[in-house]
């Protein structure tokens, strides 16, 4: 198998002509079999149909490219409400939006925070958590999820 980031690359490439973003890929193993997780999100979000069509895109993507050693499981979806957010632009784009972060190095003693992001830019981004405004750059970020407050 290719390294993460080729599989990552190669495929966010094979999507991106179609307006389609590769907003996260997960692997993981399942018994002699690889598990590959994309998650795939476009303009106004991605359908049902829309992740069948992609499925069988990028099954023939990992194909091509030889991409994949062996048996895998494929599974396209959307990212979802809670969706992660790895790169700057994905920061950006939900400026206003509540979001729980994962600390590499902890903070004050704190280790996560959650929040709403204030501003982003393309090294880091302010977060107000209703008491206090913290600035990060992106290399502290272990994980980080949208955290919308669901109400019913």
């Amino acid at each position: 198998m290719k390294d993460p980031k080729t599989i990552e690359q190669t495929v966010s490439s094979a999507l991106e002509g179609q307006g389609v973003e590769l907003v996260d890929l997960v692997i993981q193993n399942q018994g002699r079999k690889k598990l590959l997780q994309f998650f795939v999100d476009k303009e106004g979000g991605v359908t049902l149909d829309d992740c069948s069509a992609l499925t069988n895109q990028i099954d023939a993507v990992l194909e091509m490219e030889n991409l994949i050693d062996g048996a895998y499981i494929l599974e396209v979806s959307s990212p979802g409400v809670k969706r992660v957010l790895k790169k700057p632009a994905h920061f950006k784009k939900f400026v206003g939006q509540r979001v729980r972060i994962v600390l590499k190095t902890p903070l004050d003693g704190r280790g996560f925070f959650t929040g709403g992001i204030a501003s982003a830019d393309d090294e880091g981004f302010t977060l107000n958590d209703g008491t206090n405004q913290y600035h990060f750059t992106y290399d502290n970020i272990k994980k980080a999820n949208l955290d919308p407050v669901l109400e019913f």
